[in-house]
């Protein structure tokens, strides 16, 4: 059977790479009372369950697509949250055809103590009951998992094991025509790191889109030990492990402590592209590379001692200040692999770990250096267990973005309450020779970081909205234009003047509190900038209630914030 590709492929830099219709949003206007939020659908007796599919069917303006939707077909509820703290009801959907989940679709509809809608975020697809769309396949799951493969392997080379493949039957929109697809999912650490996304008509067997968005084992008998090592850096530091007491083998595995949960902790080394064999406890996940191993209590390999306490602490942060046990939530192990590739300069989560090059020793050092790049890639596994905004255009940037956000508090988080504001990422691994440059990129500042002027005439990163990059390169900019959220975060926290607009910050801690109740409560796969300001005023509000009629300073600082790099409220 003969394939063609009819996706485009985009140049994407290899720096953090995510290694993931009418509509929208009805908020309170800016003076409106927390106490006496806008109702935007009123629950009549109905259950939270009903409320929703009701509201959102409203929202669907075609008639004949509202009909035929009455019975709640096109909207699958997929997640609920209470939140104790505002006595509020948070509800995730999934838009779907005849049962087939559509991809890249998703509302967050948030519900106050009497069940009425305050609050929505996410487009809602019109006439899709109008829609004519296939939804019997005509090629088995395994056929569209092998036509995959091929893809992946003609872009990589032969793969001798996947680290995870995953498949879903999925409708897909591209070029404005639906399409009935197998979406497989594809992680790879060697011959090259990859979370590839293949979308395969299920019909013909075409690849009608594709892309890389590089995004209990049976140990032998041990037990848990204190050991030592040094990190890149030439740090010293104290860390769980295991040993097998027969051998004498201690393992690069430990459970952390924090918050009251325990998250096991696991670290491996692909040993670069050069070797294959590799050691097979039952504890390895599937995922290519070898135990790290020692045979006292110091572990002498510093990249893998980087990674695996770079983890911790991350994972401490997410505990301590989001009560969020691990990224998905639920405790899930963390796995990092070290030493990928040959002097490969990035670092990725492939959907299923984090994955650190080498660097080359010029332009990069060891990517496992950095506590704000761990940060930054275990926040995209955050992201694909809560919003999963699409790794495309604006949601892409609002992804990378919140990356980039919840790296640089992590690493503020580990230097102590006490420190001084270190929003720059990658300082610590970017060109080692040369001191004090910067780093990746700038939070605080994006415009100081250079870019190529194949992206941007002004040959740096922008910082207003209407600087954005628009064209196709970098799936539309996703490292590019992040940078203007990642200036909005800044200036919620620290404060500042930026194109004329004075903003009075409000600290760190209340900054990093609503970026994620934005992110996991109320953003979704679609949205864009427009949204992440909606959803981080909501956020402040619900925290910091307006009084007597006026928005509390936070809020305040919030709108202050997007006004300034001009991102428009509607």
């Amino acid at each position: 059977m003969k394939r063609k590709n009819k996706g485009k492929k985009a140049v994407i830099p290899a720096v953090l790479a995510l290694s993931v219709v009418l509509g929208g949003i009805a908020l309170p206007t800016a003076n409106a009372h927390a106490a006496e939020t806008t109702v935007l659908f009123e629950a009549e007796g109905l259950s939270k369950h009903a409320v929703v599919k009701a509201f959102l069917q409203s929202k669907v303006a075609d008639s004949g697509a509202r009909s035929a939707a009455t019975t709640g077909e096109q909207f699958k509820i997929i997640s609920e949250q209470a939140d104790p703290a505002t006595n509020t009801y948070h509800v995730r959907t999934v838009e779907q055809y005849n049962g087939i989940p559509i991809y890249g679709s998703g509302q967050s509809v948030a519900l106050d103590a009497e069940n009425n809608v305050y609050a929505s975020f996410g487009d809602v697809t019109q006439k899709l009951a109008r829609a004519i769309i296939p939804t019997e396949p005509v090629l088995s799951k395994e056929e569209a998992v092998e036509i995959a493969k091929e893809g992946v392997e003609s872009e990589i080379g032969e793969v001798k094991g996947y680290d995870g493949i995953d498949s879903e039957l999925t409708i897909y929109k591209h070029e404005g025509k639906y399409y009935l697809t197998y979406l497989v999912k594809a992680s790879t650490s060697i011959p090259a790191p990859g979370y590839f996304h293949y979308f395969v008509d299920a019909l013909t067997g075409d690849v009608v889109e594709s892309f890389n968005s590089v995004h209990e084992a049976d140990l032998p008998s041990v037990s848990p030990v204190n050991s030592r090592g040094l990190d890149v850096t030439g740090t010293m530091h104290s860390f769980p492990a295991v040993k097998d007491m027969a051998s004498g083998t201690s393992y690069l595995y430990g459970a952390a402590a924090s918050g009251g949960n325990v998250v096991d902790v696991h670290t491996f080394s692909a040993k670069r592209l050069g070797e294959t064999p590799f050691l097979l406890l039952s504890a390895l996940f599937g995922y290519t590379g070898q135990e790290v191993t020692t045979k006292t209590s110091f572990f002498a390999d510093p990249a893998a001692v980087s990674a695996h306490v770079n983890s911790i602490k991350v994972n401490n942060y997410y505990q301590t200040m989001h009560k969020r046990n691990s990224l998905d939530g639920n405790g899930m192990k963390l796995v990092s692999t070290v030493h990928i590739g040959e002097k490969w300069n990035n670092a990725a989560w492939n959907g299923k770990q984090m994955l650190y090059g080498d660097g080359d020793g010029v332009q990069f050092s060891s990517l496992a250096g950095g506590l704000d790049v761990a940060g930054h890639e275990m926040t995209h596994g955050v992201i694909s267990k809560t919003a999963n905004m699409t790794y495309q255009d604006e949601s892409g940037a609002i992804n990378e973005s919140i990356a980039d956000i919840f790296g640089a508090l992590a690493e503020m988080h580990a230097s102590g309450s006490a420190s001084a504001p270190e929003w720059e990422m990658g300082e610590d691994i970017f060109t080692p020779n040369i001191p004090g440059d910067g780093g990746l990129r700038s939070l605080s500042d994006p415009t100081k970081t250079k870019l190529s002027t194949a992206y941007l005439p002004s040959g740096h990163y922008p910082d207003h909205y209407n600087d954005r990059y628009l064209g196709t390169l970098d799936k539309g900019g996703v490292h590019i234009n992040s940078s203007i959220n990642n200036k909005a975060a800044y200036l919620i926290s620290e404060g500042g003047e930026h194109y004329g607009i004075t903003v009075t910050g409000i600290t760190r801690q209340k900054t990093e509190k609503i970026y994620y109740r934005a992110l996991t409560k109320y953003l979704t796969p679609s949205s864009g900038f427009k949204e992440m300001r909606q959803a981080a005023i909501q956020s402040a509000r619900d925290l910091y209630p307006d009084r007597s009629g006026q928005p509390s300073a936070e809020t305040k600082a919030v709108i202050a914030a997007y006004d300034s790099v001009g991102v428009p409220a509607e």
